[in-house]
């Protein structure tokens, strides 16, 4: 089974983040902002005992001191075709005999009638940092899983910093999973700094 949100991600998002509480904040670069000198995590240079949930790749919290976790990569190829459609799903993955790993229809998600399609493929590589990329996926192995490991054994001794998430966990995720993990989450949060302990 295939599925999307009704009105889609973005009515979704904005709906959870529209508390009071919550203030969003783009293009802004949280890591200079946590300190994680010592055994104490600070926020903004202020010791800070609340808890900070990180989603970002975790080797970046220590500017990869102990070297760069390998992650692929994507890159996005859109095709608009003079047809009504192209595949039988909304999405249509590939393992070994194309060069792309996945080609997403958006017709079968969205409900639009068209005579035309776009699809988008989906080419993976491995990241480069220096180039630029965006790391979507770990790539695991008996090293880089050893390398993760220092990273968190270097994050035990802040009690109050949570990693969660695909990149944080060096851990593959589908959306469901990665949904699932973050209820987790915010449940495992919530017994452990507030006293109400009430579940989300």
């Amino acid at each position: 089974y295939q599925g999307m949100p009704l009105k889609g991600y973005t009515p979704l998002f904005e709906a959870m983040l529209d508390h009071p509480n919550i203030t969003v904040r783009l293009g802004e670069d949280a890591i200079p902002r946590l300190g994680l000198d010592g055994d104490v995590l600070t926020v903004d240079g202020v010791p800070f005992q609340g808890p900070v949930v990180y989603t970002g790749a975790a080797d970046e919290l220590f500017g990869r001191r102990f070297g760069p976790l390998p992650y692929r990569t994507l890159d996005f190829r859109f095709e608009t075709l003079d047809q009504t459609w192209f595949q039988s799903r909304g999405a249509v993955n590939y393992t070994v005999d194309q060069p792309y790993t996945r080609i997403t229809e958006f017709k079968h998600m969205t409900l639009e009638k068209s005579p035309r399609t776009v699809i988008l493929k989906e080419y993976s590589k491995n990241c480069d940092f220096a180039r630029g990329d965006i790391p979507y996926y770990p790539i695991l192995s008996p090293e880089s899983t050893a390398l993760f490991e220092k990273y968190t054994a270097a994050l035990a001794a802040y009690k109050n910093l949570y990693l969660i998430g695909r990149l944080a966990e060096y851990r593959y995720y589908n959306m469901d999973a990665a949904v699932s993990r973050a209820l987790a989450a915010a449940d495992e949060i919530l017994a452990a700094h507030f006293a109400c302990g009430a579940s989300v």
